[in-house]
């Protein structure tokens, strides 16, 4: 999440925020220290909710059991894949519960996506109509036993509970389905110098259950600067094999920023193989908007830093690939009401992605919402990236 300073007085912002009542689902959060149920009626319309992408007028099948997510990871993994805006669907602000969303993560078994509300600490589920163009808000579970501070950024889902990631501590909790915390997971002291608000944004798992992975958004504190016009801030992505919680980091650098006054980091991964990652990079710019571009890196191409190095002495970044720049997506049919200045319509604070399910044609997708931080300026949406 982006809270608001002096420079940045619109997107980012959240101590403020609106906070709500809502009512049962879910679970997920905890973890660090360091130095350096049954499916919802469809809703009726919503007046807060945008229209999503038309389908074009035919009847959309009903889904049945998908692809898994390892062989829709094999799909995304595959080159010249080519990527398109499938939907776009905002939820209702008059609803407390889409606001401050932030991980997210796609349950086929239940045909749900889960998302984690950073500060108010809950997991809401997200229903989709069969063709992923229009969401239910179908309930929410309040976390518990997470400790007074805590602001969730990051969301596994698992089969019987969840990881969450937690930008305060910073921690990873592994939370059971009621949202009761099971554990705390270790991560390398040095993780604690991370930046106030540019700490881990992000968490996902290899489709082979071996492996956790995160970042933090922007360097540690031990380990560079910022990312400036001339250069990206360099990060730490760690992999947890959670067999012997052994970690292993690598060093990934960002794009540089495009003016001193835009904020820029690594909002999301997602894992495509216990190498392969989409990295999401993230930016706002005062008067200007957000940016948002994912790629595409694989660990296995650069060798390994270890706890005690700094990442000016540390080993070459990984190299990427751009996998899709949002802001150059054609928007089909209506495009989406802006809020605030935007470079283009579809852009705001995208801080979740995940892997979603096969759409009825066989591609795959990739599912993304926006973090309104709890202001009417901002929007929570969801996106759907259709890719093949």
């Amino acid at each position: 999440m982006t809270r608001a300073s002096a420079k940045n007085p619109v997107v980012l912002g959240r101590r403020e925020l609106v906070r709500g009542a809502a009512a049962s689902v879910l679970g997920a959060i905890s973890v660090l220290e360091g130095a350096c149920g049954s499916p919802p009626r469809p809703p009726a319309p919503s007046p807060g909710a945008a229209r999503s992408v038309a389908s074009g007028g035919s009847a959309v099948p009903t889904p049945t059991a998908g692809p898994s997510r390892a062989e829709l990871a094999r799909r995304l993994r595959e080159p010249g894949r080519r990527v398109t805006l499938h939907s776009w669907f905002d939820l209702p602000f008059s609803d407390p519960r889409s606001h401050e969303l932030s991980g997210i993560g796609w349950d086929e078994a239940a045909r749900t996506l889960y998302a984690v509300q950073d500060e108010n600490a809950r997991i809401v589920s997200l229903v989709p109509d069969a063709g992923l163009r229009s969401w239910t808000i179908a309930s929410a579970v309040k976390l518990g036993d997470l400790g007074e501070s805590i602001d969730l950024e990051g969301l596994v889902v698992l089969p019987d509970g969840f990881f969450v990631c937690s930008e305060i501590g910073p921690r990873i909790f592994e939370l059971d389905r009621s949202g009761r915390r099971r554990r705390d997971l270790p991560l390398p002291s040095h993780f604690v110098t991370a930046r106030q608000n540019k700490s881990l944004e992000s968490l996902t798992m290899s489709p082979s259950g071996r492996y956790l992975f995160t970042t933090s958004e922007a360097a540690l504190g031990c380990d560079g600067l910022l990312a400036t016009v001339t250069t990206g801030t360099r990060v730490r992505i760690a992999r947890i094999e959670l067999a012997t919680m052994t970690v292993v980091e690598h060093v990934y650098a960002t794009d540089p920023v495009t003016s001193q006054d835009t904020e820029y980091g690594v909002s999301e991964l997602v894992a495509l193989s216990d190498e392969d990652l989409l990295v999401l990079e993230r930016g706002f710019a005062v008067g200007t908007g957000n940016s948002a571009r994912i790629y595409r890196t694989r660990l296995g191409g650069a060798a390994a830093c270890t706890s005690a190095e700094h990442l000016e002495d540390a080993a070459d970044a990984v190299a990427k690939e751009l996998f899709v720049d949002l802001a150059r997506l054609t928007v089909p049919g209506e495009p989406p009401p802006v809020r605030q200045p935007q470079p283009a319509p579809i852009l705001d604070n995208y801080e979740g992605m995940t892997i979603g399910p096969a759409l009825p044609d066989g591609r795959a997708t990739l599912v993304l919402v926006s973090d309104d931080n709890g202001r009417p300026k901002q929007v929570a949406r969801i996106l759907v990236l259709a890719v093949g």
